[in-house]
């Protein structure tokens, strides 16, 4: 193989999971500036793997991914090429974004979280987390932006008699009890602590 010679599996995805992916995960070389490697996260990396194999379940569900409006050259080795070949299902495809996605808003959340708590205006949380991690209005906009956070934020946050330990504290527990890292229960338990 050739130094030059790369594998890819292009993906249809939204612009901002687009953006996301490059400003983490591109390699680019002379012949490929946008080009996504996903071997530094494993997990990532499992998970775009397992889906080159399958066979979608839900074709006819996602017959049209008008959503998806870019698409991403995701690289894989010449081994994967050949085996299980080079793209993917529309439901699989979906499936891939809603991971990738997740990891996005996560992120997200967390950020605009821990400034609202710290008594930064929610408009100017969001402004920098766009100015911060790259996301123009063109990619993901502003009212986009606050329509997700209103829609998915923990809102729980009591403000009377605590310190921004215990925000802090409030936001983490709840963002993982939402990803379903720690139950609810035991949520709980560490609330009380």
């Amino acid at each position: 193989m050739k130094p030059h010679d790369r594998y890819v599996c292009w993906v249809p995805c939204k612009p901002y999971v687009k953006q996301f992916l490059l400003q983490n995960y591109n390699d680019p070389d002379e012949n490929w500036p946008e080009i996504i490697s996903l071997s530094s996260d494993k997990e990532l990396q499992t998970e775009f793997l397992k889906r080159l194999s399958k066979v979608g379940r839900w074709e006819n569900k996602y017959k049209d991914l008008k959503r998806y409006s870019d698409s991403v050259a995701i690289e894989i080795r010449k081994d994967t090429f050949y085996r299980y070949g080079w793209s993917l299902s529309n439901s699989e495809v979906v499936q891939f974004g809603v991971i990738v996605e997740r990891k996005i808003k996560t992120m997200l959340f967390l950020y605009l979280d821990t400034n609202v708590s710290m008594g930064v205006p929610l408009s100017t949380a969001i402004r920098n987390f766009q100015s911060r991690f790259a996301f123009s209005e063109e990619i993901w906009s502003y009212d986009t932006i606050r329509r997700e956070y209103n829609r998915h934020s923990y809102k729980k946050i009591n403000t009377t008699d605590k310190n921004i330990f215990d925000f802090i504290h409030e936001i983490i527990l709840g963002k993982l009890s939402e990803n379903g890292t720690i139950s609810r229960k035991a949520k709980q338990q560490y609330e009380i602590a």
